[in-house]
Formats: structure tokens, C-alpha cells, sequence
């Protein structure tokens, strides 16, 4: 529930909350489709991932173009694979938020998949033993596939803006990307780029000082 008077913390979920893995992602992927994905995408992958995280296609579809690059792989291989880069979800930061959402409110945007969805609510579950941390820890989520809108499009900073229903100027928004921060602050949002080498709980205090301040 959004409480008007207080301002509003939006979270990036990738290097942000969640640690992720290139590179062990990369590495499983030149074993299942003997690609190398390290130095970047293809452009016709990287169309078919944007469409993916929008959810203008679904997930058989998205599976079926990463097959193409070798028809013989398994199915299951390339999910696992796709999986990879997802890392640990330390629940010190989960109860950072909590802790946070005294004071504020808490809300996830973030441009993920139905895939990554799925594995990271299994990993939750399995490994936190938390039944549903969307409802737990935050006030809103929103996933880039199911209101089909992408980071850094003007669009939906626009579109959560005007669903939580608050004022631009008390949004901090926190991600890792200097592009993401770039378009949240045109959007009339405040911006701060997280490093994620380090670790989140450690700056909180010193991004939300300066984010509000800037």
C-alpha cells in the first residue's frame, strides 16, 4: 500500500538486490550452444531478449531462437544455462528493505523475464524459506514482461510514476546501470548508480542522502 506522505525507494533487482553471474552464464552457454556471449549479444538475440523482457513474446518462443544456435541442444540445458546468471539473494538485503519500508516506500522495477521470474521466486522459497517476498518486503512490483515496458524507455518511468500515484521529485530510484539512472532523471525522478561490486547495504544510507538531495 502506497502511503502518500512518505517518499518512495525503487530498487533495480539485478546487481542491485540480486548478485548475478555473467560470466558462469556465459561460460554454460558456450558449453550448451558453443556461442560465446562475452563480448556481447548478437543483434538478433539481443532484439529477441528485449522482446522477451517486454513479453511480447513468450517464453517458447524466446527458447526456440537460442535453439537455432544449435538445434541438438536440449531445452533444459538452455534454461539452465539461462538461469546461471542469476546469483545469491542475501536476505540481509531483503530485511534492509524491510527496514527501509518503515520509513518509506519500497518498490521493485526491474527488466527481467518469465524465466528469471520463476527461478528466483523457486530460489526464495527453497533457499530463504520465504513464501512470497514480493508481498513481504515491497509496496509495488513491477517486472518489465508483465507491463511490457523496458528500462530506459521514457515510458515506464512515466507508467510507474503515474500508477503509484505519487510526485516524480519524491522517487529515488537505485539500479546499476548509469543508462537506467540517465532516463529515471529526465523522467524527473532522482538517480543513483549502484556499484555492484559493492555491496548495497553498506551505501543505503549515503544514496538516499544524496539522492534527495541532489
Amino acid at each position: 500500500m502506497i502511503d502518500k506522505e512518505k517518499r518512495t525507494l525503487i530498487f533495480d533487482f539485478g546487481n542491485v538486490l540480486i548478485n548475478l553471474d555473467y560470466p558462469k552464464c556465459f561460460s554454460t552457454f558456450y558449453k550448451v550452444l558453443g556461442q560465446d556471449f562475452s563480448k556481447g549479444l548478437p543483434d538478433k538475440t539481443k532484439e529477441h531478449l528485449f522482446r522477451y523482457e517486454r513479453g511480447q513474446i513468450n517464453t517458447e518462443a524466446f527458447l526456440w531462437h537460442l535453439q537455432q544456435y544449435k538445434p541438438e541442444a536440449e531445452v533444459r540445458e538452455i534454461i539452465s544455462a539461462w538461469n546461471e546468471v542469476l546469483g545469491e539473494l542475501p536476505l540481509s538485503r531483503l530485511q534492509m528493505v524491510a527496514e527501509l519500508r518503515k520509513n518509506y516506500n519500497v518498490v521493485l522495477l526491474s527488466n527481467i523475464n518469465d524465466l528469471h521470474e520463476k527461478d528466483i521466486h523457486k530460489y526464495v522459497k527453497n533457499v530463504l524459506h520465504i513464501e512470497d517476498f514480493h508481498a513481504d518486503y515491497f509496496d509495488k512490483v513491477y517486472y518489465s514482461h508483465l507491463i511490457k515496458l523496458r528500462k530506459p524507455d521514457r515510458e515506464i518511468y512515466d507508467y510507474v510514476t503515474s500508477d503509484l500515484d505519487v510526485k516524480a521529485e519524491s522517487i529515488l530510484f537505485i539500479d546499476d546501470m548509469e543508462i537506467n539512472i540517465a532516463a529515471c532523471k529526465a523522467a524527473g525522478w532522482n538517480g543513483v548508480t549502484h556499484n555492484p561490486e559493492e555491496d548495497i547495504i553498506n551505501n543505503i544510507s549515503s544514496y538516499i542522502k544524496r539522492g534527495f538531495s541532489s
